[in-house]
């Protein structure tokens, strides 16, 4: 009875408890996207910097998805830039680094697909609301959720934006 016990002892000391399993997000087929041009600006009076459809961006989650207990279709997501987006001349930056993407993310029968974003947070705490097919998340599904897991971001529509960024 004692060598059952040691050995039992000696066996659930190496093993791991089981983590929560790792939510993925489902990303549905990509439709034609709009021709029509997407405004990203707080003051329509300054100067506004093009950005091509199919122009990808390197980001990573931030935080983890946490459906809310009263409404699962409202679950948001934020992704962080991890680099700047820089205008065509290389110098202007029109997102910094750390500005944040809100989106809405929908639960239905236990799989998370996402909608869109509809929000655009700049470090310094400046927000902007977003045409939800402005952006995609993408290319790739299903996308591993987990905080600070990479992700991509594709402008979907052309877009005309502010430099958000520090002055060349």
């Amino acid at each position: 009875m004692l060598a059952v016990l040691l050995q039992v002892a000696l066996l659930s000391n190496g093993v791991e408890e089981p983590s929560a399993p790792l939510r993925s997000l489902v990303i549905p087929m990509a439709t034609s996207p709009s021709s029509a041009r997407v405004d990203i600006r707080l003051n329509p009076d300054v100067p506004a910097f093009p950005v091509a459809p199919g122009v990808t961006i390197s980001a990573r989650i931030h935080g983890d998805l946490v459906p809310p207990m009263t409404d699962p279709g409202r679950t948001q997501i934020r992704i962080e830039l991890v680099f700047p987006l820089l205008a065509k001349n290389g110098r202007t930056v029109l997102l910094p680094a750390g500005t944040q993407f809100i989106g809405r993310v929908h639960l239905l029968r236990g799989t998370y697909s996402f909608v869109g974003f509809q929000l655009l947070t700049l470090p310094d705490g400046r927000s902007v609301g977003l045409t939800e097919d402005a952006l995609r998340l993408g290319p790739g599904s299903p996308l591993p959720v987990q905080d600070g897991a990479p992700a991509i971001l594709t402008v979907w529509r052309p877009l005309l934006m502010e430099a958000f960024g520090p002055p060349n």
